[in-house]
């Protein structure tokens, strides 16, 4: 027995439709990060010996000696994988609150239409 296309059925099937596609994409963007995490491909742009004292140079600095600018460019490299560890974790992270956080919520609006949609002997409405 079912009750038409009442305004409340529609809203149980959009809200069900909605967060089973969230469901979905967050698992693709899930699997995307992961992907990412475990086989990481680095397009930085580093910089040389040579970039760095022309930054000294052009800012009427002292340029440092060989030794303090290979410490420079190697301290600059390790800040710039720190930080993209760091956007690639939260995007991670920001994938995996976009699977699970709507499942609780798609199961629930689901239910509530098989019960009161589609009663099965035994089942108490709610």
């Amino acid at each position: 027995m079912t009750q038409g296309w009442q305004l409340k059925n529609i809203y149980l099937y959009l809200v069900s439709f909605v967060t089973l596609m969230m469901i979905i994409f967050g698992l693709i963007s899930f699997i995307h990060n992961l992907a990412r995490a475990s086989f990481p491909v680095d397009y930085s742009y580093y910089q040389t010996l040579m970039d760095i004292e022309r930054e000294y140079t052009n800012n009427n600095r002292e340029v440092p000696p060989v030794s303090e600018l290979e410490q420079i460019r190697d301290e600059r490299i390790t800040s710039e994988q720190n930080r993209n560890r760091a956007y690639l974790l939260r995007d991670l992270i920001g994938s995996l609150t976009v699977w699970l956080i709507p499942i609780p919520f798609y199961i629930y609006h689901w239910r509530k239409i098989q019960y009161e949609l589609f009663p099965r002997k035994g089942d108490i409405p709610a």
